[in-house]
């Protein structure tokens, strides 16, 4: 063979060799993973970071100097004078001028509520209308740390009354107490027919 065509052989074995190569290392490029791009992922929210009912609770501290009855009290808020109305609850009347005689469990709940309240530093929580047309506030009272509206449900010395919104914020649960209570006969809920929607009806006496 002439060395012309020996060099003409190489150079196509060097071609030939440099193709196959060169397609190698295409592949192995083409089947290389591509690396994913992560990100932090976004912090969660605190789960203990929820309202409550107790965090929307309008609450002033006050002092009880005088309770009147069942329902009604006199307090001091920073220093001035206040008469409340506990919200959403009626105790039989022991003062009212247009009743002769205290009706049946009224000093039972007036004494209940002397016993709890007098001259005790104690917590109102207002609701959305504030006052009523006598100029009392009206509320919701808390003795250490109970409300004392619903204390006296439990007790059987008051019914669910007056009822009118936007100061429903507790109904519910008012009448939720009222009906445990009065299926056991608790109170004012022992004697039959006196406790009603639109007030106390005394058992007229033969």
């Amino acid at each position: 063979m002439s060395k012309m065509y020996l060099m003409k052989i190489c150079m196509a074995i060097i071609l030939l060799l440099g193709t196959v190569t060169g397609c190698t290392i295409v592949e192995q490029s083409a089947s290389d993973p591509v690396p994913a791009i992560t990100t932090s992922p976004e912090p969660k929210p605190d789960a203990t970071a929820k309202n409550t009912v107790e965090d929307n609770r309008r609450l002033l501290d006050a002092k009880v100097t005088r309770v009147v009855d069942g329902d009604t009290m006199k307090l001091t808020i920073d220093g001035k004078k206040e008469t409340i109305r506990l919200l959403l609850v009626d105790t039989p009347e022991s003062v009212n001028p247009n009743i002769p005689e205290p009706q049946p469990f009224s000093i039972e709940a007036s004494d209940y509520a002397k016993k709890m309240l007098t001259n005790k530093d104690v917590q109102i929580e207002l609701d959305v209308s504030e006052r009523d047309k006598y100029g009392r506030l009206l509320c919701y009272l808390y003795i250490d740390g109970k409300m004392f509206n619903e204390l006296l449900l439990e007790q059987g010395y008051a019914r669910v009354a007056y009822v009118f919104a936007p100061n429903t914020k507790y109904v519910d649960q008012f009448r939720a107490i009222q009906d445990k209570t009065r299926e056991q006969g608790i109170g004012i809920w022992s004697i039959e027919n006196y406790a009603q929607n639109n007030g106390f009806h005394v058992p007229k006496t033969k």
